[in-house]
C-alpha cells in the first residue's frame, strides 16, 4: 500500500487543504476500483466503513488496482455553522459538492476522430488514456474545481467507481446506470442494498454519473462505426442515515464491500459469496418527493423501508399554534426509502421519498 497526498492550493491566503489517497496493487492493472467517502462531508457512515475496509485490504492480496480516498471533500469537512456540520453545499457559491463534475466526453471534443479501431479492448484503453489526458489538461480556478479534478484524476479510468454516501434516515440503497445492470445486481447481493435506483442521465452530472454518462455519449456518437464498451460501473451507495455510525455496522459493511471486490476480481480468493437478496430495481424517475402541507411538527406513521399504498398515511404535520393536524399520504404505491432527519418542517419542505415501479418524472431527477 502506498499513500499519496494531493494539495489544494487554497482560495484564501494562508489556507491549504489536502486529499489523501491509499493505493493498493499495481498501477495500470485491471480491474481498477476507485472508492471514496464523504463527498457530502456531513455524511459519516461511509467514512467509518472505509476505515474498516482499509484494514481488510491491508491483509489481502490485490489482483488489480484499488484506490481509496477516505475523505473526498476536505473543503466541506471544515464547514460548520452554529455547531452543526454544513458539508453538502459549498458555503461561498452554494454549489452541491456532488454536482457539476466536468463532462469527460465534452472535454475530449473531436479528439478521438481517426483514432478509434474495430477492437473494443483497444478503444477502451484509448478512451481511458484520453480521459486521463483531458482531466490533466484542465486548469482549476478555485479549490472546489481543483477538488473535483483531483478526484476525477484518480477515478476517470476506473472499471468500478464506488461513491459512499448516506441519507438523512434511509434504508441501504444505491444509484446506478442500467447499462451494467448485472454489476448493480451483484453489488446489491453483496452489500445488502434494499433498493437500486437506475438512470442513465439524471441531470446535474453527479460524481457517479460523470463516469458512466461519457461512455454512453461516446457510444451514441461513434457506436455505429466502432465498438464502444460500457467502460465503467459507477454507483452511489447510500449507507442508511446520518446517525447510523457504529463500529459493528461499519465492520460488517466493509466485509460486504470486500465480498464485492472479490467477486469482481479486484482481490485474490473467494472472500465470501453474496449473501443477500437482490435489491429491488426501480427507475430513478419513479420516485416521488412528498412535501409538507404546512409548517409544524412531524409525527411519522411509517418507517423507512415500509411498503406503502397510494393514499396511506405516511405522517401527520401538526401546527402547534392552531392545533390543526394534516395527514400526509403516499402519492404512489412503493417503498418509502428515505425521510428527513428533523421532526419539524416548514411548508413546502420535502419530508420523504417514495420509490415506485413506473417512471413518472423527467429532466432533472435528483433533488439537491
Amino acid at each position: 500500500m502506498q499513500t499519496e497526498t494531493a494539495e489544494l492550493t487554497g482560495d484564501s491566503a494562508g489556507t491549504r487543504r489536502s486529499i489523501v489517497a491509499y493505493r493498493y496493487g499495481q498501477a495500470g492493472t485491471s480491474p481498477k476500483v476507485y472508492i471514496q467517502a464523504a463527498l457530502h462531508a456531513d455524511e459519516m457512515p461511509g467514512v467509518l466503513v472505509v476505515q474498516h475496509l482499509l484494514g481488510l485490504l491491508d491483509k489481502v492480496k490485490i489482483k488489480g488496482e484499488i484506490i481509496v480516498v477516505p475523505i473526498a471533500n476536505p473543503i466541506g469537512l471544515a464547514q460548520w455553522v452554529y455547531q452543526k456540520p454544513f458539508g453538502r453545499f459549498e458555503a461561498d457559491r452554494g454549489d452541491n459538492f456532488n454536482r457539476h463534475y466536468p463532462d469527460l466526453a465534452k472535454l475530449l471534443g473531436d479528439g478521438l476522430e481517426g483514432k478509434l479501431t474495430n477492437s473494443a479492448a483497444s478503444n477502451l484503453a484509448l478512451i481511458r488514456a484520453a480521459f486521463r489526458a483531458a482531466v490533466a489538461d484542465e486548469v482549476a480556478t478555485s479549490d472546489l474545481q481543483q477538488q473535483r479534478l483531483t478526484l476525477l484524476n484518480y477515478s476517470c479510468d476506473a472499471d468500478y467507481v464506488l461513491d459512499l454516501h448516506c441519507d438523512c434516515e434511509a434504508v441501504l440503497h444505491h444509484y446506478a446506470a442500467p447499462v451494467r445492470a448485472a454489476d448493480s445486481a451483484l453489488l446489491g447481493r453483496c452489500i445488502g442494498s434494499k433498493l437500486a435506483l437506475m438512470c442513465e442521465v439524471s441531470g446535474g452530472n453527479a460524481f457517479d454519473e460523470a463516469h458512466t454518462a461519457p461512455w454512453a455519449a461516446l457510444k451514441r456518437r461513434y457506436g455505429d462505426g466502432f465498438p464502444i464498451p460500457d467502460g465503467c460501473f459507477s454507483t452511489t451507495i447510500e449507507y442508511r442515515g446520518q446517525l447510523d455510525v457504529d463500529e459493528v455496522t461499519a465492520a460488517s459493511d466493509a466485509a460486504n464491500l470486500l465480498t464485492f471486490l472479490s467477486n469482481v476480481g479486484a482481490v485474490a480468493g473467494a472472500i465470501g459469496k453474496p449473501k443477500f437478496a437482490e435489491a429491488v430495481s426501480y427507475p430513478l424517475a419513479g420516485y416521488v418527493e412528498v412535501a409538507a402541507p404546512q409548517g409544524g411538527v412531524i409525527s411519522w406513521h411509517k418507517a423507512v423501508g415500509d411498503w406503502v399504498k397510494a393514499g396511506e398515511i405516511l405522517c401527520e404535520v401538526t401546527d402547534p399554534m392552531t392545533r390543526v393536524r394534516v395527514a400526509v399520504t403516499a402519492p404512489i404505491d412503493g417503498m418509502m426509502f428515505r425521510r428527513e432527519l428533523w421532526r419539524q418542517c416548514l411548508r413546502g419542505h420535502g419530508l420523504c421519498h417514495v420509490a415506485g415501479a413506473n417512471a413518472i418524472r423527467s429532466e432533472n431527477l435528483l433533488s439537491d
